[in-house]
Protein backbone atom coordinates (compact mmCIF):
# COMPACT_ATOMS: atom_id res chain seq x y z
CA UNK A 1 0.00 0.00 0.00
CA UNK A 2 2.80 2.42 0.88
CA UNK A 3 4.68 1.69 -2.36
CA UNK A 4 1.45 2.28 -4.27
CA UNK A 5 0.87 5.60 -2.49
CA UNK A 6 4.39 6.80 -3.29
CA UNK A 7 3.94 6.14 -7.02
CA UNK A 8 0.39 7.47 -7.02
CA UNK A 9 1.31 10.83 -5.51
CA UNK A 10 4.59 11.16 -7.42
CA UNK A 11 2.85 10.60 -10.73
CA UNK A 12 0.37 13.41 -10.06
CA UNK A 13 2.75 16.16 -8.95
CA UNK A 14 3.61 17.46 -12.43
CA UNK A 15 -0.05 17.86 -13.38
CA UNK A 16 -0.90 19.94 -10.32
CA UNK A 17 -1.01 23.67 -10.96
CA UNK A 18 -1.30 25.13 -7.48
CA UNK A 19 2.18 25.34 -5.85
CA UNK A 20 0.73 24.75 -2.38
CA UNK A 21 -0.99 21.55 -3.46
CA UNK A 22 2.23 20.41 -5.19
CA UNK A 23 4.10 20.94 -1.93
CA UNK A 24 1.48 18.93 -0.05
CA UNK A 25 1.79 16.04 -2.48
CA UNK A 26 5.59 16.22 -2.29
CA UNK A 27 5.34 16.02 1.50
CA UNK A 28 2.93 13.09 1.24
CA UNK A 29 5.53 11.32 -0.93
CA UNK A 30 8.23 11.92 1.70
CA UNK A 31 6.08 10.48 4.49
CA UNK A 32 4.89 7.51 2.43
CA UNK A 33 8.51 6.72 1.48
CA UNK A 34 9.43 6.73 5.16
CA UNK A 35 6.62 4.28 5.86
CA UNK A 36 7.51 2.11 2.86
CA UNK A 37 11.21 2.01 3.72
CA UNK A 38 10.57 1.15 7.37
CA UNK A 39 8.17 -1.66 6.49
CA UNK A 40 10.55 -2.97 3.82
CA UNK A 41 13.38 -3.05 6.38
CA UNK A 42 11.19 -4.88 8.89
CA UNK A 43 10.28 -7.49 6.28
CA UNK A 44 13.91 -7.91 5.29
CA UNK A 45 14.84 -8.38 8.96
CA UNK A 46 12.30 -11.21 9.05
CA UNK A 47 13.78 -12.72 5.89
CA UNK A 48 10.83 -11.74 3.73
CA UNK A 49 11.91 -10.12 0.49
CA UNK A 50 9.72 -7.72 -1.43
CA UNK A 51 10.51 -6.05 -4.74
CA UNK A 52 9.21 -2.50 -4.49
CA UNK A 53 10.53 -1.70 -7.94
CA UNK A 54 8.50 -4.55 -9.34
CA UNK A 55 6.08 -3.84 -12.14
CA UNK A 56 2.91 -4.31 -10.09
CA UNK A 57 3.71 -1.57 -7.54
CA UNK A 58 5.11 0.82 -10.10
CA UNK A 59 2.45 0.29 -12.74
CA UNK A 60 -0.50 0.50 -10.35
CA UNK A 61 0.60 3.82 -8.90
CA UNK A 62 1.60 5.37 -12.21
CA UNK A 63 -1.52 4.24 -14.05
CA UNK A 64 -3.74 5.54 -11.25
CA UNK A 65 -1.85 8.82 -11.12
CA UNK A 66 -1.79 9.36 -14.88
CA UNK A 67 -5.46 8.48 -15.16
CA UNK A 68 -6.11 11.24 -12.66
CA UNK A 69 -4.57 13.72 -15.08
CA UNK A 70 -7.87 13.42 -16.92
CA UNK A 71 -9.98 13.93 -13.80
CA UNK A 72 -10.94 16.94 -11.77
CA UNK A 73 -9.24 17.97 -8.56
CA UNK A 74 -12.37 16.80 -6.70
CA UNK A 75 -11.95 13.30 -8.13
CA UNK A 76 -8.25 13.30 -7.19
CA UNK A 77 -9.20 14.17 -3.64
CA UNK A 78 -11.87 11.48 -3.55
CA UNK A 79 -9.31 8.88 -4.60
CA UNK A 80 -6.87 10.27 -2.03
CA UNK A 81 -9.51 9.85 0.67
CA UNK A 82 -10.17 6.26 -0.37
CA UNK A 83 -6.48 5.33 -0.54
CA UNK A 84 -5.65 6.97 2.78
CA UNK A 85 -8.69 5.39 4.43
CA UNK A 86 -7.52 1.98 3.27
CA UNK A 87 -4.05 2.69 4.68
CA UNK A 88 -5.59 3.68 8.03
CA UNK A 89 -7.52 0.40 8.09
CA UNK A 90 -4.33 -1.52 7.25
CA UNK A 91 -2.40 0.12 10.09
CA UNK A 92 -5.26 -0.45 12.50
CA UNK A 93 -5.10 -4.17 11.72
CA UNK A 94 -1.31 -4.24 12.14
CA UNK A 95 -1.58 -2.38 15.44
CA UNK A 96 -4.13 -4.88 16.71
CA UNK A 97 -1.83 -7.76 15.69
CA UNK A 98 1.12 -6.32 17.64
CA UNK A 99 -0.70 -4.74 20.58
CA UNK A 100 -0.38 -7.54 23.14
CA UNK A 101 3.20 -8.61 22.53
CA UNK A 102 5.63 -6.68 24.78
CA UNK A 103 8.50 -7.52 22.42
CA UNK A 104 6.67 -5.65 19.67
CA UNK A 105 5.88 -2.52 21.68
CA UNK A 106 8.28 -0.31 19.70
CA UNK A 107 6.93 -1.65 16.42
CA UNK A 108 3.41 -1.08 17.67
CA UNK A 109 4.25 2.54 18.52
CA UNK A 110 5.84 3.11 15.10
CA UNK A 111 2.77 1.67 13.37
CA UNK A 112 0.57 3.98 15.43
CA UNK A 113 2.64 6.97 14.31
CA UNK A 114 2.29 5.88 10.70
CA UNK A 115 -1.46 5.52 11.14
CA UNK A 116 -1.61 9.11 12.43
CA UNK A 117 0.20 10.25 9.28
CA UNK A 118 -2.35 8.43 7.13
CA UNK A 119 -5.22 9.92 9.13
CA UNK A 120 -3.77 13.39 8.63
CA UNK A 121 -3.47 12.79 4.88
CA UNK A 122 -7.07 11.57 4.76
CA UNK A 123 -8.22 14.61 6.75
CA UNK A 124 -6.33 16.95 4.39
CA UNK A 125 -8.06 15.44 1.36
CA UNK A 126 -11.47 15.61 3.05
CA UNK A 127 -10.96 19.21 4.14
CA UNK A 128 -9.86 20.34 0.70
CA UNK A 129 -12.64 18.41 -1.02
CA UNK A 130 -15.15 20.20 1.23
CA UNK A 131 -13.61 23.55 0.28
CA UNK A 132 -13.93 22.73 -3.43
CA UNK A 133 -17.53 21.64 -3.03
CA UNK A 134 -18.45 24.92 -1.31
CA UNK A 135 -16.91 27.15 -3.95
Amino acid sequence: MEAYQVKLYQSQIQALEDPHIKHVYERFVVREKEHRDFITQQLENLGVGINLAGPSFTLAGIVSGKTLDLLSLKDRYKLGIAVEHKAVQMYHEFIEMTRHDPELSELNKKLAYFMVDEEQHEFWFKEHLTRLEHV
